[in-house]
């Protein structure tokens, strides 16, 4: 009961804050074909569950005359929404570039090599199996924030982040017809990041971490290349673990339509 009212009473205090993060998408919307043929390609958007990595944070409270504001540098994560795009153009039957763009988080982009069975464009049964590598980088102000203090006068908050991020993907996949196609994708991601916190009269802050992320996904995707349009639902488990002290796991649900050509 004690905590429930120190939350609540924090909640009640807390008045705006400023933080640094970044968002590590968890589904991927990875079938294991490629597109099949030189500029052959789809685009497509994306809803799914996300790791928000917290690395620094300024909070002001509702009262500055009693209450000066608080940093950390504790570094948090938790489960969030997600919106996400794709884009992908066949260089050959077997090999695909890939680009996706990811809100709040690191855009990144790579190639798919498909070294079992037929490509999308062929629409025939059997197994499939594909691996896929990307980078990616992020470089962006996370806002700024002027809070009050109790002794008088002002203090300002800015915050920037720096990432990059390496992912690899090893995709096995089976295709019942032209229309329904299951796979199990198995990711790992790795994020090198750079937090900085700057104050116009305290000392620069910096917060280096490593995060990992790493699980499986199990998709369905269904629709006809020929008919251009597809949809595809995932869910899975994966793992997110920040400079080897801290960690998430969640069981991620997401969906989305895919335009091809």
């Amino acid at each position: 009961m004690n905590k429930i009212s120190t939350l609540l009473l924090l909640c009640l205090l807390t008045s705006c804050a400023t933080d640094i993060d970044f968002h590590i998408p968890l589904n991927r919307f990875e079938g294991p074909e490629t597109n099949g043929g030189f500029l052959k390609g789809d685009v497509g958007i994306k809803y799914g569950r996300s790791h928000k990595v917290t690395t620094a944070e300024v909070v002001e409270y509702m009262f500055p005359s009693i209450f000066d504001p608080t940093v950390s540098s504790d570094a948090a994560i938790e489960a969030s929404g997600h919106l996400s795009s794709n884009f992908s153009l066949g260089l050959h039957k077997r090999f695909d570039f890939v680009f996706k763009s990811y809100g709040d988080g690191a855009d990144v982009w790579g190639v798919k090599f498909q070294f079992l069975g037929e490509s999308a464009a062929e629409e025939k049964e059997g197994w499939k199996g594909s691996i896929q590598a990307t980078k990616g980088s992020m470089n962006e102000d996370e806002g700024s924030l002027n809070v009050s203090l109790a002794s008088g006068g002002s203090r300002n908050y800015n915050g920037r982040i720096e990432l990059e991020t390496y992912d690899l993907s090893l995709n096995f996949g089976y295709r019942f017809n032209k229309y329904l196609i299951t796979y199990l994708n198995s990711i790992y991601s790795y994020y090198d990041t750079t937090s900085t916190l700057t104050s116009n009269t305290f000392t620069t802050i910096n917060v280096l971490g490593v995060a990992r992320t790493y699980g499986g996904l199990l998709g369905l995707k269904f629709g006809q290349m020929g008919q251009h349009v597809s949809f595809t639902l995932e869910t899975g488990l994966m793992h997110t673990s920040w400079e080897g002290s801290l960690s998430e796991t969640t069981i991620p649900i997401g969906f989305g339509v895919d335009f091809n050509w």
